[in-house]
C-alpha cells in the first residue's frame, strides 16, 4: 500500500508541464511563510559539511528540541520525517495488531502493512473520533499492540480532549499497548493541547512532532519524537545510523532558535484562516467544516462537483487540493485545503467561484452565443464553457498564461477545436448521459481523445 498523501507538486508538475513552483499547494499543510531566512543562510554557510557524516547521536540538535520544548533531552528521539518514525516504532514495538480510530492519517496503515500487521478500525461518531468504542475495544485487544491518534485530528481538524486522550493511554498502558499520539500540528494549531510534559510519565507514549511543518521546509525531513527514556534506550538500541543528513540538522537547529518566526507566522496564518474560512462559506455550494487546525476540509456536496472533478478544474489556475475521497471513515463528499497567505488564499476563492458558476455556462443551460467575442472563426457557441476543461493538450491550442492580476490560467484563446459544429456534435452526442461534475476525469479526457482521434483539431 501507497499512503496517499498532499503536497505532491512534482507529479502535478509533470502532469500539467509547469514548474512545479508555480504551482500553489493547498494540498499540504505546511507554514506558508516559512523557511526563516536564517534557516537557507545556515544551509549555505555550512555547505562544506556535506563531506562529513552526522553525528550519530545528534547531540546539538536534541539538546535545542529540549531547550524549545522545556524538558529533558533524554527522551528525545529524532527522525527523518515523522513518516520514518511511524514505521520504525511500530518495527520495534509492535508485534499484534495497530488499531486506527477513523478518518486518520494514512500513513498508519501503510506502515501496519508494509510490516504486515493486523490493522483494526474503529469506525467514527460523525467525522469524529469515536472514544466510546475505542475504550471498549482496549479492554478486549492483544498486548504489543498499537492505538495512534492524530491531535489535532488529520484530515478532520478535529481537537481531541487531553482527558480522553489519556484516558486511551492509562487503559493501553494497563494491556500493554503503545500510543503514538501524533502532534505534527500542534504549532499550527490554536486550541490542541500538547500532552509532550507528560510523555515521561507513561510507559508506552510516543508523541510524535514535526519540523518540517511549522517551519515550512518539507523538503527537508527532519520529525522527532518524545517519549519515557526507557523506551527511547530500546528505539536508539536498533535504530538506523544517520537518520537526519547534516544540514537537516543545522537547518533545524537555526528554526528552532528563531524565536519570533513562528509567533509571527501563527499571528497571521490565524487571522488569515478566519478570513478564508467565511469566504468559502459564502460560495455556492461550499460548506467548510470548523477546523482547530491550520487546514480544513469543506463538504461539496451541494456544489455538484465530486472531489476528484473539482481537484482537476482547480489544476486549470494551478492550484493543488487535497481530494479526500480515499480517506477511510469519511464519505465522498470532502477536499481538504491548508490556509495559506492572505493573496494565495483569494486566488483559491476567485478560482473556485468562476469554476462553479462557468459550469452553469455547460449546454443546454446556457444560452447561444451571438456576440462570439471569446474566440475568432468560431462556427458554433453551443460549449460556451468546454466541458474538457482544462485538458492540458496543448496540440488544441491551449496553454497556461499570465494572468492580469497574479498566477496562471489555462487558456482555451487559441483553441475553435470544439466549435466546430461537427465537433459539438460528436462531443454533446458521447456526454449525453454523463455528469461532467462527478465523472472521473481520466474518463472524461479519454473521450476526448476518441473524439480528437475522428476531427483532429
Amino acid at each position: 500500500m501507497i499512503a496517499d498523501h498532499g503536497g505532491n507538486v512534482f507529479e502535478i508538475s509533470n502532469l500539467i508541464k509547469i514548474p512545479a513552483n508555480r504551482i500553489i499547494d493547498f494540498s499540504s499543510s505546511i507554514n506558508p511563510f516559512g523557511p526563516p531566512s536564517n534557516v537557507i543562510d545556515s544551509i549555505k554557510n555550512h555547505l562544506d559539511l556535506i563531506k562529513l557524516y552526522p553525528d550519530r547521536k545528534y547531540s546539538k540538535l536534541r539538546e535545542a528540541l529540549a531547550n524549545y520544548l522545556e524538558i529533558s533531552s533524554d527522551g528525545i528521539i529524532v527522525g527523518c520525517g515523522t513518516t520514518e518514525l511511524i514505521h520504525s516504532i511500530l518495527a520495534r514495538f509492535v508485534r499484534n495488531e495497530v488499531i486506527i480510530p477513523l478518518p486518520n492519517f494514512s500513513e498508519y496503515e501503510a506502515a501496519a502493512k508494509a510490516l504486515d500487521l493486523n490493522t483494526i478500525f474503529i469506525h467514527p461518531y460523525g467525522i469524529k473520533i469515536n472514544f466510546n468504542d475505542l475504550i471498549n475495544f482496549i479492554d478486549k485487544a492483544s498486548p504489543h499492540g498499537a492505538i495512534v491518534l492524530c491531535n489535532p485530528n488529520n484530515p478532520t481538524g478535529e481537537v481531541l480532549e487531553s482527558k480522553k486522550i489519556i484516558e486511551v493511554i492509562e487503559r493501553a498502558e494497563d494491556k500493554g499497548i503503545i500510543v503514538i499520539l501524533d502532534e505534527a500540528y500542534h504549532e499550527l494549531s490554536e486550541e490542541a493541547e500538547s500532552l509532550i510534559k507528560r510523555s515521561f510519565e507513561f510507559s508506552n507514549l510516543f508523541v510524535l512532532r514535526s519540523l518540517t511543518k511549522p517551519f515550512g521546509f518539507p523538503g527537508l525531513r527532519v520529525g522527532y519524537c518524545i517519549c519515557h527514556p526507557n523506551l527511547a534506550k530500546k528505539f536508539e538500541a536498533t535504530a538506523i545510523s544517520w537518520r537526519v543528513g547534516i544540514l537537516e540538522e543545522i537547518a533545524a537547529i537555526s528554526a528552532i532558535n528563531d524565536k519570533d518566526f513562528l509567533k509571527f507566522s501563527k499571528e497571521r496564518l490565524t487571522s488569515a484562516k478566519k478570513r478564508f474560512f467565511e469566504s468559502l462559506k459564502s460560495i455556492d455550494g461550499l460548506k467548510p467544516i470548523d477546523s482547530g487546525a491550520n487546514f480544513f476540509m469543506i463538504d461539496i456536496s451541494n456544489s455538484g462537483f465530486s472531489p476528484r472533478n473539482l481537484k482537476w478544474r482547480l489544476l486549470s489556475y494551478a492550484l493543488l487540493i487535497r481530494d479526500l475521497t480515499s480517506v477511510k471513515g469519511l464519505p465522498n463528499i470532502y477536499i481538504r485545503v491548508a490556509t495559506r497567505r492572505e493573496e494565495e488564499n483569494l486566488l483559491l476563492l476567485e478560482a473556485l467561484d468562476n469554476i462553479i458558476n462557468s459550469m452553469k455556462k455547460i449546454y443546454p443551460n446556457n444560452p447561444i452565443c451571438m456576440e462570439r467575442k471569446c474566440h475568432k472563426y468560431v462556427f458554433d457557441c453551443r460549449l460556451c464553457f468546454c466541458p474538457f476543461y482544462p485538458c492540458l493538450d496543448e496540440t488544441t491550442g491551449g496553454k497556461f498564461i499570465e494572468r492580469e492580476t497574479e498566477g496562471i490560467v489555462w487558456s482555451c484563446i487559441d483553441c475553435t477545436w470544439v466549435h466546430r459544429v461537427e465537433v459539438a456534435d460528436k462531443i454533446l452526442e458521447e456526454l449525453a448521459d454523463i455528469d461532467i461534475k462527478k465523472v472521473d476525469p481520466e474518463a472524461i479526457l479519454r473521450i476526448k481523445r476518441q473524439i480528437m482521434e475522428e476531427f483532429q483539431p
